[in-house]
């Protein structure tokens, strides 16, 4: 066998073992719109990199038919992609999205093993559906002391932030009224940008004759917003565009 040949075949191994953990990542684990930014492309990379790219670029260099430890080289190139390949998928799994949670004036994902789960006090917020996210509305104490409490409680004690204290939860659709107060409309966006300006512009010519509003996604470094109907409050997708 050429060298050419067992690359070729190491390849096509690679690729449907990283396309079944693309498959479970895109379609189960972060489910749409969870992939475009609650952190999946970096490890999606790791692994099209170190098992589509390296992995098979080390067997086109090493391999040649009887030559003197191939198998150990082998052997190696395997075990490397295969560290590369269960530390991706561990990691995928360990930081999926369980949650979307809308939190004072934005939306956040939040993961299952951020959350104290025995706190949950709606039924509905335990039951997830199938490659879809828990939308929750937390609702920030009303009461002063109570208020202040949680504070301290965030900022001397070391205690998660709103998004993540289960305590303050309530189904989405207990919030709508302060949700569709704090959605901007798409229409006030200022694109800085002519590709922001051609993303709004997309956006306003695939969804005519929806009322579009936006809110800030939390929790990641770039500035982007969740475009929602106003009037439904149905979540349409992401917006490559400052939410601010």
């Amino acid at each position: 066998m050429s060298r050419y040949r067992a690359s070729f075949i190491h390849l096509l191994i690679s690729a449907m073992l990283v396309g079944t953990v693309f498959a479970i990542v895109f379609w189960v684990w972060y489910p749409k719109p969870a992939f475009e930014v609650a952190g999946a492309m970096s490890i999606i990379g790791l692994l099209v990199g170190v098992d589509l790219v390296l992995g098979p670029l080390l067997t086109l260099v090493v391999y040649k038919h009887g030559k003197p430890g191939l198998k150990f080289d082998l052997t190696v190139i395997v075990l490397i992609q295969f560290v590369a390949l269960v530390y991706g998928t561990y990691t995928l799994h360990d930081e999926k999205p369980h949650y979307l949670v809308f939190s004072v004036d934005r939306l956040e994902f939040v993961a299952k093993k951020q959350v104290d789960q025995t706190a949950i006090r709606y039924d509905e917020l335990r039951k997830k559906p199938f490659a879809e996210l828990i939308q929750v509305f937390a609702r920030a104490p009303e009461d002063p002391d109570e208020f202040q409490r949680f504070l301290d409680s965030v900022m001397f004690e070391g205690r998660p932030d709103l998004e993540s204290r289960a305590e303050y939860w309530e189904p989405w659709d207990a919030g709508t009224d302060v949700i569709r107060r704090r959605i901007k409309q798409i229409e006030d966006l200022d694109a800085t940008t002519s590709r922001e300006e051609a993303t709004l512009a997309r956006a306003i010519d695939k969804y005519a004759g929806a009322n579009l509003g936006v809110l800030p996604i939390g929790g990641i470094e770039a500035d982007i917003g969740m475009l929602l109907d106003q009037d439904t409050l149905e979540i349409l997708g992401v917006l490559h565009v400052n939410p601010w």
